[in-house]
């Protein structure tokens, strides 16, 4: 079951986690990638950014080091969720 969470713009919607680059990029309007593990099997997973995913790759694919102190994770809708991965997408996915 989903957690919910009442966002401003869209009301109730369900949570959803990604990292501080990809919710900022909602106020920028500036594309910076998205990335989700392929082993979700979530409508909406945990998101990150090109970045971020650099960082992780960088550590063997985990979340620690530069790699976790740099994702700081924030909470979206999952309107917003779809929003930002379209636009950091480029694409309607």
């Amino acid at each position: 079951m989903t957690n919910s969470v009442e966002c401003e713009s869209h009301g109730t919607q369900g949570e959803t986690f990604v990292c501080q680059h990809i919710a900022n990029s909602l106020r920028a309007n500036v594309p910076v990638g998205f990335f989700w593990s392929n082993e979700s099997n979530t409508t909406r997973p945990d998101a990150w950014c090109e970045e971020c995913n650099e960082r992780a790759t960088r550590a063997n694919g985990e979340w620690v080091g530069e790699a976790e102190e740099l994702l700081g994770a924030k909470l979206l809708c999952g309107m917003c969720y779809d929003i930002a991965k379209r636009l950091c997408l480029g694409s309607d996915d």
